[in-house]
């Protein structure tokens, strides 16, 4: 009765689907160094080469600067429904306001649809202020660094929530597609619009990655006519070769997240010199001693696998987990070696807080002079006390007020109290000094661990695939299963 039920659910959803209209935003391309090529070229071509055999009205505003880039954009999309243009903040916002704009005339519907697709370098959340994230545009020099694209010129996805709103509210049909790196943090839009359909390359913690066998280019090629995101993505996400966490704002992955997101991520890391998570992170778990947290997450992980395996135990196609536990374990082994290092060189110290004060008082004047600041250990180690104390004994001695003269010479005392300070830490940690570089030796050593990181990554999408299969529901509101390419 319920296949019945959902078979005519499907019928006439297909029905009112023709009476529909569909509608792409196009934009990325952005943080590229100067080049005729951008790495997104790829997976644009086999999108522009999928929407030609659908009936999509869209709209391009996609890098700037990369010959061979443009023309490749202008031959793969050549009859957008408005002028294509540069990917540069200024067109990032026009884009936007026209499309709202659109919406607000009625020109888009109600039961219409409206695709964001975003495919450019993304940047990590910077606070926690920022709702979703910030991606590259075209200009600047390109990005330099992978994690807050220094470099390059950056946009707001905060911008979309206003549009996203408007259209969910009028009944539109809106899926966001971002394939940037950090793009896990663009799933913070399904908690303020549910009705929207979210699919991201990766996790917030996450890099993305292009290139036809990354996830970017797996779902580019899966988005055919009459396919769903959800299924695009389920299909995309299990063929897809590359150390990143993809995901979609459905209930079943919500719920697989929520239970294992944290305590992968560890395990996609790796070293690399350009795109480096690895040695922050065990800096991270050497001097905030998470090593408890840590074992936890892992026996939960663990556990969970256990359990999938235990599930589907004399099932046709019962899931068999032990490969993703023993490379789980052999990942998780090297880590506690580099981990156990930094312990062992004091690591754990370098993020306590001290406080130097110190109170000088001239007659006449009622408020004494302080000096107060603290300091992390790692921040004391860093600093050169005898150069600012010299500096301001210069100061002191040019002076020509006694206000002037406390007001250096309260700096003094602190600092002398700062440089003694100093002193007793690297007696007593000889080796506190050089932990960083010593942390980041120790990764370089063992290696980058990106052939490891990528093989689990592997054994995770098997894990994922089976979780959702057994989650899966048939709910036909789901919006991810309700837009259609």
């Amino acid at each position: 009765m319920n296949i019945k039920i959902l078979t005519f659910a499907a019928l006439l959803f297909s029905i009112q689907m023709v009476h529909a209209e569909k509608y792409m935003m196009i934009m990325g391309g952005g943080g590229e160094p100067t080049g005729d090529k951008t790495i997104f070229d790829s997976t644009m071509k086999v999108l522009g080469e999928n929407i030609k055999t659908s009936n999509w009205k869209y709209q391009t505003s996609f890098n700037g600067g990369h010959a061979e880039t443009e023309k490749l954009m202008s031959a793969h999309f050549p009859t957008p429904s408005a002028q294509s243009n540069s990917f540069t903040p200024e067109n990032y916002k026009k884009m936007i306001a026209d499309y709202t704009a659109k919406i607000n005339s009625g020109a888009i519907n109600s039961g219409d649809q409206l695709m964001i697709l975003i495919n450019t370098h993304g940047a990590a959340k910077s606070t926690n202020e920022e709702k979703i994230h910030q991606i590259a545009a075209s200009g600047g020099s390109g990005a330099t660094n992978l994690n807050n694209l220094a470099g390059t010129k950056l946009v707001s996805l905060n911008d979309l929530g206003p549009l996203i709103e408007l259209a969910t509210g009028k009944g539109i049909k809106l899926g966001l597609v971002d394939l940037s790196c950090h793009s896990g943090n663009s799933q913070e839009f399904k908690k303020l619009y549910p009705k929207a359909c979210i699919v991201t390359a990766t996790g917030p913690k996450h890099y993305g990655f292009a290139g036809d066998s990354a996830f970017s280019g797996t779902f580019m090629k899966n988005l055919k006519k009459g396919v769903t995101l959800e299924g695009a993505f389920l299909k995309a996400r299990a063929e897809a070769n590359d150390a990143s966490y993809p995901m979609i704002s459905t209930d079943e992955n919500n719920q697989i997240v929520a239970q294992i997101y944290s305590s992968m991520t560890p395990y996609l890391y790796y070293y690399d010199p350009t795109s480096d998570k690895l040695t922050d992170y065990i800096l991270q778990a050497s001097k905030d001693c998470i090593t408890c947290t840590r074992e936890t997450q892992f026996k939960t992980i663990i556990a969970q696998i256990e359990a999938l395996q235990a599930a589907t135990n004399g099932t046709k196609g019962s899931y068999n987990g032990d490969e993703l536990k023993r490379l789980l374990q052999l990942y998780k082994d090297q880590q506690d070696e580099m981990i156990k290092s930094g312990i062992a060189l004091g690591s754990e110290n370098l993020n306590k807080q001290e406080t130097f004060s110190s109170t000088l008082t001239i007659r006449g004047k009622k408020e004494p002079y302080v000096y107060k600041h603290t300091f992390s250990v790692r921040e004391i180690l860093l600093l050169n006390p005898g150069n600012t104390i010299a500096t301001f004994e210069r100061y002191r001695d040019k002076a020509k007020t006694p206000g002037e003269i406390a007001e250096s010479q309260v700096v003094i005392d602190g600092f002398n109290k700062i440089k003694k300070r100093r002193e007793e830490i690297i007696a007593q940690y000889p080796k506190l000094k050089d932990v960083e570089t010593e942390n980041a030796n120790r990764v370089k050593q063992i290696g980058s661990n990106r052939e490891t990181a990528e093989k689990i990554a592997l054994q995770e999408k098997k894990f994922y695939d089976e979780m959702y299969r057994q989650k899966q529901s048939m709910n036909t509101e789901e919006p991810c299963r309700r837009i259609v390419f």
